[in-house]
């Protein structure tokens, strides 16, 4: 909740790419350095545009800690007071945690800044992949939909590895966990009502790991303007 010194929360999504310790990224940027290599690649998209722009501190490693206590300090001095972390699970374990893992939770002075997840669970496309984003061939590369075994072992490990953590945001001191793709979830669950049985279950699972219960949430929509 927001501290005595602002009277607004205010959080910043986290895409967690620019990192090349995460061995999977490769596939998509072989250059080992995650996301950078899309912005360095990136060139002017008309006349004029002044692109690329190079990132003040450099193509640096976010799963690195004393990177990640500079962006900590850098968003808290503006006001940003919580990280939304995306997170991914694909064939059976997660991916893009290192960002997280190894870099904010390491650092020394995360205190500053509370942080939550949203479960990106949307399928994986050729979009993250600069040779191949142009392909229109609706190949995928991962599914995000799970199963209800599958949901459960997720769950397990966001209550064990995160929700329990102090400095992890909650509303009236429930962990907030958010979700990216509703239809996707029921999709994989099976329909509307298993998937109220799964989230009823995922509460329940969190007071029994001593957890008051979870305050979930779904993506807003974004529609362009008409």
């Amino acid at each position: 909740m927001a501290t005595n010194q602002q009277k607004y929360d205010v959080a910043a999504y986290i895409w967690p790419a620019y990192t090349g310790d995460e061995p999977r990224t490769r596939m998509f940027w072989p250059e080992g350095i995650g996301e950078w290599e899309t912005v360095k690649q990136a060139g002017p998209k008309f006349e004029g545009h002044q692109w690329p722009r190079k990132p003040l501190w450099g193509y640096v490693n976010e799963a690195d800690p004393y990177v990640m206590e500079m962006q900590i300090d850098a968003a808290a001095d503006h006001g940003v007071n919580v990280f939304i972390y995306d997170w991914y699970w694909y064939d059976r374990r997660p991916f893009l945690e290192q960002c997280l893992n190894n870099g904010y939770l390491k650092a020394k002075n995360n205190e500053r800044v509370k942080f939550y997840l949203m479960w990106a669970n949307h399928d994986v496309v050729n979009v993250w992949d600069i040779r191949n984003a142009h392909r229109q061939d609706g190949n995928i590369i991962w599914q995000a939909a799970v199963d209800r075994p599958e949901f459960e072992r997720v769950a397990d490990r966001l209550i064990q590895n995160y929700f329990k953590h102090p400095n992890y945001y909650n509303i009236d001191d429930k962990p907030v966990f958010m979700i990216y793709d509703l239809q996707a979830l029921m999709n994989g669950l099976g329909g509307v009502e298993p998937t109220r049985d799964a989230l009823d279950w995922f509460r329940n699972r969190a007071v029994e790991a001593g957890l008051p219960g979870l305050h979930l949430a779904v993506r807003p929509e974004v529609h362009p303007p008409r």
